[in-house]
């Protein structure tokens, strides 16, 4: 691989969401779900154009949560910075027992068990790919519509 789907796939304007199951150590409260949901500051580690990698201390942005029980949400992330989800239970004193990525690029990963395992993608899923990749060649394609779907 030269890298280019996972490039532009998390990177840069054209991000993808990412679908989580996380569950951890102490039930999750109501006020937890809300800060979860507004963006909660963390600090990662930032390396940017190949320049010496520095702390970044910022709010994470805004996400979808729903609580799927009493220790467990699903989490939708656009953004994808180091440890996130990690680093955001810990700032609301949670520890992260299970983390489970569920779909990425709007693919279900829910087949994939372990690592190396694979499956073969269908029309419609070849078309995400073929979309995202598309998006990689300076942005924009003349083999899609104003929607960025590929023709």
């Amino acid at each position: 691989s030269n890298g280019k789907l996972p490039n532009s796939a998390l990177r840069g304007k054209f991000k993808q969401p990412k679908t989580y199951q996380v569950f951890v150590n102490r039930p999750f409260t109501k006020q937890h779900i809300q800060q979860l949901r507004d963006g909660i500051v963390i600090t990662t580690v930032a390396q940017r154009d190949n320049k010496k990698a520095e702390p970044l201390t910022a709010k994470t942005r805004s996400c979808e949560v729903i609580q799927i029980d009493t220790y467990g949400v699903q989490m939708t992330l656009v953004e994808g910075r180091n440890r996130q989800i990690r680093k955001m239970m810990e700032a609301l004193d949670l520890r992260v027992e299970e983390l489970h990525r569920m779909h990425f690029m709007g693919l279900n990963l829910h087949p994939l068990e372990r690592p190396g395992d694979w499956v073969h993608l269908d029309a419609k899923e070849m078309n995400v790919v073929k979309n995202v990749l598309c998006h990689a060649n300076d942005g924009e394609s003349d083999d899609d519509d104003d929607d960025g779907n590929l023709l």
